[in-house]
């Protein structure tokens, strides 16, 4: 197995990742920057799915704490029925410094109130 990219983590062993490790039967990647990730096309067994995320003309990195953390809590809020609330904080202990802005904190809040 390859070395562990910078900032990986699982949310849910071994079925949901911030990053991926296609070695580990993982077939999917979501990618929520602009440009393509470096490389998406080099792994054949991997399906990109990319999602255009953009706020207020600000310009985001992609370090995978703050629009990832947004979607991993959002993730948690559907699959597992937890309060929004709960899913940012169980994102937040498992990838420390997620969910960066109030905005991300929002937008998890408002994807619940869709989901009840």
């Amino acid at each position: 197995m390859g070395v562990q990219p910078p900032n990986f983590s699982w949310v849910l062993p071994g079925r949901l990742a911030g990053l991926f490790l296609l070695d580990l039967g993982v077939r999917h990647l979501v990618s929520l920057t602009e440009p393509r990730p470096p490389h998406s096309d080099s792994c054949p067994g991997l399906t990109l799915h990319r999602l255009q995320v953009s706020g207020r003309g600000q310009l985001h990195c992609a370090l995978g704490f703050g629009r990832t953390g947004t979607m991993l809590a959002c993730y948690l809020v559907k699959e597992r029925g937890l309060a929004a609330g709960d899913s940012i904080a169980e994102i937040r202990r498992l990838r420390p410094g997620s969910i960066e802005t109030y905005e991300q904190e929002k937008a998890v809040f408002q994807f619940y109130q869709r989901t009840k």
